[in-house]
């Protein structure tokens, strides 16, 4: 059963600057922790879907159901804040917590 979630979340610097500090610390957890991939990366937002593996079945499923996290980096007063959404589901439930994302952009 997949578990849909949206958190904000203050991060120091511009939006920029922070985007830039972010994809490295991210894609890492978000691989361990989700077996997720960046898919997509714009001015303003990340975007992460199921890495392709074995067994493909699995995979297609996580696709099909929809799974994906997405960041939207936007200017907030003294810093950044920074949307964190998405549905995932199985073992990648545990990025679906506020203090996985306050600990991943913390040590960004």
């Amino acid at each position: 059963m997949s578990q849909s979630f949206s958190y904000e979340l203050s991060v120091s610097g511009s939006p920029a600057d922070a985007q830039a500090r972010v994809p490295g610390a991210v894609s890492d957890r978000m691989r361990q922790s989700a077996k997720m991939r960046l898919a997509n990366q714009d001015s303003d937002s990340l975007s992460f879907r199921p890495q392709w593996s074995w067994p493909l079945l699995a995979a297609l499923f996580r696709v099909i159901g929809g799974e994906a996290v997405t960041l939207n980096f936007s200017a907030a007063d003294g810093g950044t804040r920074v949307t964190v959404s998405g549905k995932v589901g199985g073992d990648a439930e545990k990025v679906a917590n506020r203090e996985f994302w306050a600990q991943t952009l913390s040590t960004e």
